[in-house]
């Protein structure tokens, strides 16, 4: 039987090609989707995801213990760094400068004599470079964050994609199989006829029910077989509907065109709701993006201004208004800044997401996308960042 299904060759009518019909592995394999086998895809993404994540984290843990055996020293207590560069050192810290790439480069600076606090000093400040976008320890951990969602998000999209594709052509599928009907042929050589047809990507799968058919099986196993394959709630309910009826005895013809009416409409309340609530997800994008230049002109003019005061008074600091600002250090507050960008993105996409599809692989798409603006907007910026903890300071 096997060797008999591999040669079967036919000409597709509506291509022109030929092509096996049916291979038994194939036939086996829609044959255990009846017998209820488990599709792992989904576990071997959430699996791989798990991994990904995983080798971030450890990356970066590896990069920030390399980074702490370099102390960083503020002898004069003027709260900026005398030695930055060995900010962040480790070995998996990469510059594009590093491979002789093109690099945003931003000056810095550090004390001429880490002895000598700010206010007493007389000479120059020493200029130093540091080159963005710079991949460091907390880069890999956002990196991470990523990993985690951004997989399983491509995942549930490409097949919700398909899925969709298949919902778009199925009423004209239930209708087109009801005229059929009314013409008088059997059920057999109604989908027959209508697998020479084009519905898209639903092509495939009423090839499947042809040959599933010509193999003897009932029209209502077939049904289930296809629902089985397909997991889309809006075929399930029109399978559902029709099986039910078939049961009872009623007219084929007409449950069909029923069915098929009852999918066009929900497919037509989905199109609506996903229009009605684009102005919703804009209100969400454009809070992110307006939160993102606020951060951002914090952390590039405000905190250095308030920084450099701070270090040139030697920690007498300055006013704003009834605030005294005496001890700052812009890394740190850059550093909290880039965390915040974290917590409103993944916060923001996931809202997004939800008022999209309702669905946990939409949520983990948007918000590993506004994940990445933030980062990268942080790194275009070279604004400064950096996991290692004050205490560390020597």
């Amino acid at each position: 039987m096997a060797s008999n299904l591999e040669k079967r060759v036919y000409r597709d009518d509506r291509t022109g090609k030929k092509r096996r019909w049916m291979t038994y592995r194939m036939a086996q394999k829609w044959m255990e989707v009846k017998g209820g086998k488990t599709d792992i895809t989904v576990y071997v993404v959430v699996f791989l995801s798990l991994m990904m994540g995983g080798a971030f984290v450890a990356l970066g843990q590896l990069n920030h213990q390399a980074d702490l055996t370099t102390v960083v020293t503020d002898f004069d207590g003027d709260s900026q760094f005398d030695n930055p560069e060995a900010m962040n050192d480790g070995p998996f810290t990469i510059t594009p400068y590093m491979y002789g790439l093109p690099s945003i480069a931003k000056n810095e600076s550090r004390d001429a004599d880490p002895l000598i606090n700010g206010i007493d000093e007389d000479v120059e400040a020493t200029t130093w470079y540091r080159y963005y976008p710079e991949i460091s320890t907390l880069d890999y951990y956002v990196f991470a964050l990523i990993a985690l969602m951004l997989p399983y998000g491509i995942w549930g999209w490409r097949e919700d994609k398909l899925r969709t594709r298949v919902e778009e052509k199925f009423p004209d599928f239930l209708r087109d199989l009801a005229e059929y009907w009314k013409g008088g042929l059997s059920m057999t050589v109604a989908i027959q006829t209508l697998a020479r047809g084009e519905y898209g990507n639903l092509n495939d799968e009423v090839h499947k029910m042809s040959t599933q058919i010509s193999w003897g099986i009932s029209f209502s196993e077939v049904l289930g077989m296809f629902t089985e394959r397909v997991r889309s709630p809006i075929v399930s309910r029109a399978v559902r509907m029709v099986d039910e009826a078939n049961r009872a005895g009623g007219r084929i013809s007409d449950i069909l065109l029923a069915a098929s009416y009852d999918a066009r409409e929900i497919k037509a309340l989905e199109t609506e709701r996903a229009q009605e609530v684009t102005s919703y997800m804009m209100v969400v994008y454009v809070s992110f993006m307006v939160y993102l230049i606020i951060i951002l002109v914090l952390a590039s003019t405000f905190v250095p201004a308030i920084a450099d005061s701070a270090s040139a008074t030697g920690g007498e600091g300055m006013s704003i208004g009834n605030l005294q600002v005496r001890n700052l250090n812009e890394v740190w507050i850059s550093t909290i800044f880039l965390y915040s960008i974290i917590v409103q993105s993944i916060g923001n996409g996931m809202a997004a997401g939800f008022m999209a599809t309702g669905k946990l692989y939409s949520a983990f798409n948007r918000s590993s996308m506004l994940l990445f603006i933030g980062w990268l907007v942080f790194e275009v910026m070279g604004i400064a960042t950096s996991v290692i903890s004050p205490g560390t300071i020597g």
